[in-house]
């Protein structure tokens, strides 16, 4: 039996305002989409100025929405970007409803065994974490106006051990939620977090390897989860606008999972007969393994070899 679901709006956020981060690309972009599709005015931002224009024209050209397109890195501009996105997004649409922390990234130093790591630390701690605070206690205000509220994209690996910076930094903003939730609830502002496993975006830019990795294995991941589903940006997208949306409204505080739940037994007996070398090697190529298993070339021969079952 085929189980699907209809792209029909179901929302209505007409006259709302939306700030999206990492909005160029993946989970950030299909988010914009859906905002707008419901409605929403949004504001994208991200490095990539090209990609950031892509967003914009597909937006406008099948919502009939202009999006404010805010260029900008949250890492090297960490504390004059956030100002930008709420300063100017106020400017344009005279209110803000909704803040999506999307933003975030790995580090190709993400290992105690690299000596890079604090350089690493700095990178991944200030986009995952500092933005996420910045940006959340300068939308305070203007959240509280509209009774608005703040969903944050953590990830599985701050439940799941991944990697030391990923991981910390993830579990970081999945306490950050709750604390934040605690917080304003009486201001009338909900915090939420959605926690992705495995989603085929560009993900693995950011800690070194070919961005489309997930999607060339999309099959092999496929077949370690229980639902045999590798979601796309649009289901994380779809949730998202569940928790905006005053269906939501008695949910706060709250560590949504959503991984078709990712099954370790494959690889369990692998990673053992690998974790000799995994702990010799510096290649940050080690932290995808928890995500896709063997990886087919690379670098360490050894240590590829090794997961792909050569050893």
């Amino acid at each position: 039996m085929s189980c699907s679901s209809s792209m029909e709006t179901k929302y209505n956020f007409n006259d709302k305002v939306a700030i999206i981060t990492g909005s160029s690309s993946g989970i950030g972009a299909e988010i914009a989409r859906q905002f707008a599709r419901n409605g929403a005015q949004v504001t994208i931002t991200g490095r990539d100025s090209n990609a950031l224009q892509s967003i914009a024209d597909e937006i406008e050209k099948e919502f009939n929405r202009k999006p404010l397109q805010i260029i900008g890195d949250l890492v090297v501009d960490q504390s004059t970007l956030p100002f930008r996105l709420i300063n100017e997004t106020i400017s344009a649409f005279g209110r803000l409803d909704f803040l999506v922390n999307n933003a975030g990234g790995g580090s190709p130093y993400d290992s105690l065994l690299n000596e890079n790591l604090m350089q690493g630390f700095d990178q991944v701690f200030t986009l995952n974490v500092r933005s996420v605070v910045y940006l959340t206690q300068l939308a305070v205000p203007y959240l509280e106006k509209t009774c608005g509220n703040i969903i944050n994209i953590s990830s599985m690996a701050s439940i799941r051990p991944h990697s030391i910076l990923y991981s910390s930094s993830k579990a970081a903003v999945d306490m950050i939620t709750k604390t934040s939730a605690q917080e304003l609830g009486g201001k009338g502002i909900r915090v939420n977090s959605i926690n992705p496993g495995s989603v085929t975006t560009r993900y693995a830019r950011s800690i070194g390897l070919p961005e489309t990795i997930l999607s060339d294995y999309e099959d092999d991941i496929r077949e370690r989860t229980i639902l045999k589903f590798v979601p796309k940006p649009i289901e994380i997208a779809k949730l998202a606008m569940f928790l905006a949306s005053d269906d939501a409204k008695n949910m706060t505080g709250s560590n949504i999972v959503t991984d078709s739940v990712f099954v370790h037994k494959l690889i369990r007996y692998k990673r053992i007969k690998c974790m000799s070398i995994i702990l010799a090697s510096s290649n940050a190529n080690v932290v995808a393994i928890h995500f896709l298993g063997p990886l087919p070339n690379g670098r360490n021969a050894d240590l590829l070899n090794c997961l792909s079952g050569s050893v």
